[in-house]
């Protein structure tokens, strides 16, 4: 993963930062940081629920699975956690891998279901 050393930070703006993961062939999972004055949003953009098509319940399911992670999942479906720019290096792999669990785990209840 390219990480978020050496990274100059501009407060308001979209830094996409590439993961080693993908959710499927041809759809790397891409990480989204913004700087908001001292703190930074992590998030998804909320392309894990996406990408898997907001099968029913999805909330419920991606609730569990981001509070596994200790992490956060809003009503849009954008997996995100805040953070202040020590942690962003431990963080950004966090919420790649979550968004990761998240896609996998609401592909497996929609295949599931009846």
């Amino acid at each position: 993963m390219e990480g978020a050393r050496g990274q100059e930070w501009v407060d308001g703006e979209d830094v996409v930062v590439a993961a080693e993961l993908s959710y499927a062939p041809h759809e790397p999972v891409e990480v989204v940081v913004r700087k908001r004055g001292w703190r930074f949003d992590i998030s998804d953009g909320g392309r894990a629920v996406e990408l898997a098509g907001r099968p029913s319940g999805w909330l419920a399911v991606a609730e569990q699975v981001v509070d596994a992670h200790a992490l956060n999942v809003n009503r849009s479906g954008v997996v995100f956690v805040q953070s202040n720019e020590e942690r962003l290096e431990r963080l950004i792999p966090r919420v790649a891998d979550c968004s990761v669990a998240v896609y996998r785990e609401l592909l497996e209840r929609e295949l599931g279901s009846p």
